[in-house]
């Protein structure tokens, strides 16, 4: 058998080359570390499926009580300015005549009566115990037909029996083309639903401040 001189660094028995400390380590824990990263990989998708999952939920809205459909809620539709030279999309402040601005409070009157029964469950108040006062902002947003004219309306109203910390203020409602007036939100902040171009149309109403 001949003799041969094994290089430094070679094992004689494997014939591979003895590596450094960190070599060796690694060589040694190679199946941990090959596990470990497969849990690492489950793990990174877990989350990242979940991230897009919460993206796609939809985002939370405020839902109201089925408001009712009585005949008070559909007065006729008036007649309005813009009916020949309409601008979809553009805000109005619509001014009223004495006779349509009673006209408008018995919708208005009839929700916040409503809403007041909804909450308590009692049998009171009715429309006539509801007085909405001057200083109602009423005006539009004009749509390509009469049908699609949103109009909205905003103001205080004074109920009989209800102290005025109840009562909530100020209340904004909105009548979409000819469906019913609906109340569509009271108390603080009520004023938020409104859309902002018909806002600075009215120019920040009093009624919605504070």
């Amino acid at each position: 058998m001949l003799d041969v001189e094994v290089p430094a660094g070679v094992n004689p028995a494997s014939g591979r080359v003895a590596g450094t400390g960190a070599a060796t380590w690694a060589e040694q824990k190679r199946p941990l570390l090959v596990a470990g990263s497969f849990v690492v990989a489950i793990v990174l998708g877990v989350v990242i499926g979940l991230v897009w999952a919460s993206d796609d939920q939809p985002a939370a809205e405020r839902t109201a009580t089925e408001q009712p459909d009585a005949p008070e809620l559909r007065p006729v539709l008036p007649a309005v300015d813009w009916e020949t030279s309409r601008e979809p999309g553009r805000p109005v402040k619509v001014s009223l005549t004495p006779a349509q601005r009673a006209a408008i409070r018995v919708p208005l009157q009839w929700l916040a009566a409503w809403q007041v029964r909804t909450e308590t469950g009692a049998a009171t108040p009715v429309a006539s115990d509801v007085n909405v006062p001057d200083g109602l902002y009423y005006g539009a947003i004009q749509g390509a037909s009469r049908e699609q004219d949103v109009f909205w309306a905003v103001g205080r109203a004074e109920i009989s029996g209800v102290p005025d910390s109840d009562a909530r203020n100020p209340y904004v409602w909105m009548r979409d083309g000819s469906a019913p007036w609906a109340l569509v939100a009271h108390g603080p902040g009520a004023c938020a639903r409104i859309p902002q171009p018909l806002m600075d149309v009215w120019g920040s109403p009093g009624v919605c401040a504070g």
